[in-house]
């Protein structure tokens, strides 16, 4: 007889794990779909927009390309897909530090679970190493529009060592988010 128990099965700590459980599709968004949605990020001066279709799913990259160090160049990322079916945005949101907290070595600077610009929303700031470099990040969640609901994320990474040079950079594209969805 075999005493062995079935492992329980696990609550999502993520958002990918949630939507994953609950079966919902993200279709990738690209530039200028998100962008009739109002869904835009700001370009600061010196740095460069990448083409996205080197980077599957990504609607908008962008790079600062004069700060690379160890073969990493400050970036910022935003992603916006349309989900599959209308979700509770609040059980979705509860999942949004996930990530982040999952990092290794993570130390947080910030969480926030106010909401941007009307929309339920998750931000979160801190550092992690990776491959012997401590990053700094910082990534907001949000859900906009209510018949069909598009995630947003948008994803600012830089070397810890970087903060103070890129201060106002990294502020002016996490405030600069745009999310007009409707």
């Amino acid at each position: 007889m075999n005493d062995a128990q079935s492992p329980e099965p696990t609550e999502p700590t993520t958002i990918a794990e949630y939507l994953n459980a609950h079966a919902i599709r993200v279709s990738p968004l690209d530039g200028a779909a998100a962008t009739e949605l109002g869904i835009t990020v700001p370009v600061p001066a010196g740095w460069q927009t990448l083409d996205p279709a080197q980077f599957p799913g990504a609607t908008q990259v962008i790079v600062e390309p004069n700060l690379v160090e160890n073969g990493f160049a400050p970036n910022a990322v935003l992603l916006v897909g349309a989900l599959s079916r209308t979700i509770d945005p609040e059980a979705l949101m509860a999942l949004g530090f996930g990530d982040g907290r999952a990092m290794p070595g993570w130390v947080e600077r910030e969480a926030s679970s106010a909401s941007w610009l009307g929309w339920p929303s998750r931000f979160i700031r801190g550092t992690y190493v990776a491959q012997q470099l401590e990053a700094a990040v910082t990534t907001r969640y949000v859900l906009v529009g209510v018949d069909t609901q598009y995630l947003v994320q948008l994803t600012v990474t830089t070397l810890a060592s970087q903060l103070d040079a890129l201060a106002f950079d990294v502020t002016a594209i996490n405030d600069g988010l745009t999310t007009n969805g409707s």
